[in-house]
């Protein structure tokens, strides 16, 4: 972690922050009014600089000029956010490790236990107001936007960086970019579309910047 600084950091904690409310919360027009006035297209940090971030920007950019905050938008964007990630049924792109990591699709499968011994481990607490299980995409980004801010508190330390390391590697990354490709794949607006390629482009980001080595595992959806 030394070596980066912490201008980069707070970009990093920044998009974690803003991916964790967008796939973990339903939408709601306060937010899209907050991204829509202070610009996030242009402000994105310039991370990879891909064809596929610009090509997910653009997206973001399209939508939020279109956004005009009437209801009917606003119920679209709602049932968009609902069929991805939440239901009724199966969602579409279920958030959840254990929805590819488990041979069953079982929620709170093995790879939830031990996530949640990660997290016993390092004496990270998760406040739940839900029955949301631990491995919840936008969770886990949560987790990592409190591990950055640490991180940056203590630079010189390394246990931050490994924590981090260790939480993309082992309980992120293996499945991740499944979840966010059938995201795009199944999304009906340039919203969703715009987040799931930005979501991933930051997670290759991650993995470049800090020389991960995701694990590598069978994935069943």
């Amino acid at each position: 972690m030394n070596d980066m600084n912490i201008e980069k950091l707070q970009d990093l904690q920044a998009i974690a922050n803003v991916l964790h409310s967008v796939l973990t919360i339903y939408p709601e027009s306060d937010v899209i009014n907050t991204f829509k006035d202070q610009d996030i297209v242009e402000n994105w940090p310039n991370l990879l600089a891909t064809d596929s971030d610009h090509k997910g920007l653009t997206y973001l950019k399209a939508y939020l000029a279109q956004w005009s905050g009437n209801e009917a938008e606003l119920i679209k964007l709602k049932l968009d956010y609902g069929m991805l990630f939440y239901g009724p049924g199966t969602p579409l792109a279920a958030p959840w490790g254990s929805a590819y990591t488990s041979s069953s699709q079982l929620l709170n499968d093995f790879s939830t236990v031990t996530l949640k011994q990660f997290y016993a481990t390092n004496d990270i607490n998760i406040d739940m107001r839900t029955n949301e299980p631990l491995d919840h995409i936008g969770l886990i980004l949560a987790v990592l936007s409190f591990l950055l801010t640490k991180a940056m508190a203590e630079p010189q330390n390394p246990y931050f960086q490994k924590a981090i390391n260790e939480l993309l590697e082992q309980h992120l990354l293996p499945w991740a970019y499944r979840c966010l490709e059938l995201a795009y794949s199944y999304a009906e607006t340039d919203y969703y579309r715009a987040f799931a390629i930005l979501a991933k482009e930051y997670l290759l980001y991650l993995e470049q910047i800090f020389d991960l080595h995701p694990k590598r595992i069978a994935i069943y959806r």
